[in-house]
């Protein structure tokens, strides 16, 4: 019966009644196949099914053959997604599923139907009539979420994606439609780096099409989704949200290429210290496992001499002893560089004899990459659980010694390898250190990695002032795409930088989730005490970036709980102001709009939302001199601290080199720490708490020991800081215990009238308020 229903299908879909019925009767039987699982098959005219289910909140959208397939394995998506209850939809023309978030459905004509929570339908599809495309109709706005390239990235549309991985480009099958839906689809296989899902939004005529185009068979995961910021969250839920890195990631790393010996390397940590720099960890290039680069190595060919896992003694002559050394001396957390190749002889002859490498060679180039590349035979294939085995096992005594953590490179050997390469890293982890969490930085990503402690960093970037301007919409784009934790190469890897550049690069990469420099082996290296007449500059922005720590620290905590991006486009939290709907040089770094110069001449065009705001970048520098202000005096300020916008775009208004423009609403309330040396001070000295006056506010400041994944059993305290604005008052209550936690306490409350007055130091017991006098003066600045 159900054959002869497929012919019948076949024959006359739109106009046969017997169709109609036997679009009800396959239904119902896929749905009796799988017994208790809601998952319902339904025929569609060109004589292949549609299989709709669901994956937590996600709807999962299959096109299947008669008999029915599995769905797609691949990484990209959670395996311990939670899951929610999945609802069978069915009326006389449409069955489908349906969740939280809305509902999928198809009819017999083989068209889709997306809705919304409370059944407004969001978009539909062409029928589908083919085997590898599916034609969604678009009705609004833009596709975002699709990945960039760094020498673009000034736009946050992504109307056209082929996805891939790449050297300063990562693009992804996903967008969110501003139609109100986000979509991931995965394929059997990648190609290379590139992974053949591609979208591309058409003009057909008066109307818009998305129209995919897949190789081979494809999953695709719809999640309705009103906002960028719902759809963005519902994407991460299905990826997996990142955990918190260890809290040394949140201060700085002093990186470059060009380590010379144990000299150097003490020499240049002993100057961070003598110099007051605050430091946390050092990344050393190839030089610290070899004494020469593979990249000449013809293919499948290496050297019998090269070491792929050691250290090199003329850095490392005492490898056990140095790192500890360095780590209890200087409080500084040491990492290399790793390849996902070989370049030993007789190691690529006994793997390659166990079938564990990848046709495929590395890609040359920056973006677009050149094919077929350089260190071809000899990548391995870290998809085979195998091979991930005896890679962690290899790695596991560089573990042992007192390596923190990996600096991934030139991993776009395929779509995944960033993935599965950390996957056996973080293996290797747990056999040496299994309560330690895990912490990578890799030059790609594909979605989902995140959730592995993967960060990812944006490839060798020019040091040159066009490519800092494209570096925020870059980290925006491939936020939104799947990596929330985006790093730099700040100064420019490629090429001699300048001070100025130098400066300005810093000032971004102080409010973007991981700070670190980095350069090539014959210039300048980025670090501040080679830079002298810009080092108390340098110094200052190194300072403030470790006064935020826990402020970053406590939106890393909030990112992972609650889906809420910690960094995200001015255009996710106002959706109603056009004139932030594109902006990419801008961002939100939690509460504070971040607004950096990236030119030259020390000018930026600038737009804040209508409204009052304060320049928070100028009350953090008035706190140092309020700090000899007696308790209950207040400090009047003569630069303006208010503004009130208008919402309008000023373009190259001048800033001076030591200023990096930051801006928050009232009620906003920052936690902030005295200016330390390395993140293993925080808490040695009192929490000061910034309240910006005007309106009430809440924060929750997270703490907990800094370095174990116990925070996901429950190890970690929480405080609700919360700020009255009539009663011109400080509340906090904690919840939980932190080994590494603040003490004492003191405020800074800046008010609307632009002056700025200092608490006393308290007691930061479970329970506690600080309240402040009264005060006038009038220092608003209209921002026309």
């Amino acid at each position: 019966v159900i054959d002869s229903c497929s012919m019948e299908m076949l024959a006359q879909p739109a106009r046969s009644r017997l169709g109609a019925l036997c679009f009800l009767l396959t239904t119902a039987y896929g749905q009796f196949l799988r017994g208790g699982d809601t998952k319902v098959v339904v025929p569609i005219p060109h004589g292949r099914h549609v299989a709709l289910s669901c994956k937590g909140a996600a709807l999962h959208l299959q096109l299947v053959p008669v008999h029915g397939r599995p769905a797609l394995d691949t990484p990209m998506i959670d395996p311990s997604v939670p899951q929610e209850t999945c609802h069978e939809v069915h009326s006389s023309a449409e069955r489908g599923v349906s969740t939280s978030a809305g509902s999928l459905t198809v009819n017999h004509l083989g068209e889709l139907q997306i809705r919304a929570k409370g059944g407004l339908l969001v978009t539909s599809s062409l029928p589908i009539s083919s085997d590898h495309d599916l034609v969604l109709k678009h009705h609004k706005g833009r596709l975002l979420g699709g990945g960039a390239d760094s020498p673009g990235g000034m736009s946050l549309s992504t109307s056209k994606v082929n996805p891939h991985v790449g050297n300063t480009a990562v693009y992804s099958p996903y967008y969110y439609s501003e139609d109100g839906y986000s979509m991931l689809c995965a394929v059997e296989h990648s190609d290379v780096n590139r992974y053949p899902a591609n979208y591309e939004l058409k003009d057909y005529g008066d109307t818009k099409n998305v129209h995919w185009s897949f190789t081979g068979l494809w999953d695709c995961y719809v999640m309705p989704a009103a906002t960028l910021k719902a759809g963005t969250e519902a994407y991460y839920t299905l990826t997996g949200r990142p955990p918190v890195p260890p809290r040394y990631a949140f201060g700085f790393i002093a990186s470059r290429w060009g380590w010379t010996d144990r000299v150097y390397i003490e020499d240049t940590l002993q100057r961070f210290r003598d110099g007051k720099y605050p430091l946390d960890g050092i990344i050393i290039d190839f030089e610290w496992f070899t004494n020469e680069t593979d990249y000449g190595y013809p293919p499948g060919e290496g050297k019998p001499y090269y070491k792929d896992f050691g250290f090199n003694p003329v850095l490392f002559p005492e490898p056990d002893y140095q790192l500890a050394d360095y780590r209890l001396r200087y409080n500084v957390h040491v990492s290399g560089i790793r390849k996902p190749r070989i370049g030993n002889t007789n190691l690529i002859k006994e793997l390659d004899e166990k079938g564990w490498f990848l046709p495929n060679c590395e890609p040359g180039g920056r973006s677009p990459p050149e094919y077929p590349g350089y260190a071809c035979g000899r990548n391995l294939n870290y998809a085979l659980p195998e091979v991930r085995n005896w890679y962690s096992d290899s790695i596991k005594p560089l573990l042992d010694a007192g390596m923190s953590f990996w600096w991934n490179d030139e991993g776009e050997t395929d779509f995944f390898t960033f993935h599965w390469w950390n996957l056996a890293e973080k293996m290797a982890q747990a056999k040496t250190l299994p309560e330690h969490r895990f912490f990578s930085l890799n030059r790609a990503f594909s979605p989902g990695m995140s959730r592995l402690g993967a960060t990812v960093w944006t490839g060798d970037v020019t040091a040159d002032w066009s490519w800092l301007l494209h570096t925020p919409g870059t980290m925006l784009n491939w936020i939104l795409a799947g990596a929330p934790i985006v790093s730099c190469d700040t100064g420019g890897f490629v090429g001699q930088t300048t001070a100025d550049l130098l400066i300005r690069w810093l000032q971004v990469a102080c409010f973007m989730p991981v700070m670190r420099v980095h350069s090539e082996k014959p210039v300048t290296p980025h670090f501040p005490f080679l830079w002298p007449k810009a080092s108390d500059t340098i110094r200052e922005i190194l300072e403030l970036r470790y006064r935020l720590l826990p402020f970053h620290y406590s939106l890393a905590h909030s990112q992972r709980a609650t889906g809420n991006l910690w960094i995200r486009p001015l255009a996710m939290d106002y959706p109603e102001t056009p004139e932030v709907r594109d902006v990419t040089t801008q961002w939100m770094d939690g509460s504070i709009l971040v607004a950096p110069v990236l030119k030259e001449n020390s000018t930026h065009d600038v737009v804040l939302p209508p409204g009052l705001w304060y320049r928070f970048d100028r009350a953090i520098k008035l706190s140092q001199q309020a700090k000899s202000l007696a308790v209950g005096k207040a400090l009047e300020e003569q630069e303006m601290l208010t503004i009130r916008s208008t919402g309008k775009v000023l373009k190259n208004l001048f800033v001076p080199l030591k200023e990096v423009p930051c801006y928050v609403r009232p009620g906003t309330i920052i936690p902030t720490s005295p200016v330390v040396q390395h993140s293993g001070d925080i808490g040695r000295f009192p929490l000061e708490v910034f309240i910006l006056g005007g309106q009430d506010g809440t924060f929750a400041l997270v703490e907990d020991d800094g370095w174990s994944t116990r925070y996901m059993q429950g190890y970690f305290a929480v405080t609700s800081l919360q700020w009255s604005d009539g009663r011109k008052t400080l509340f906090w209550q904690k919840s939980g215990s932190a080994e590494q936690g603040f003490v004492q306490i003191m405020a800074y409350f800046i008010s609307v009238e632009g002056t700025v007055q200092k608490s006393a130091i308290k007691d930061f017991s479970e329970a506690g308020s600080i309240s402040f006098p009264a005060q006038a003066r009038s220092t608003e600045e209209v921002f026309q």
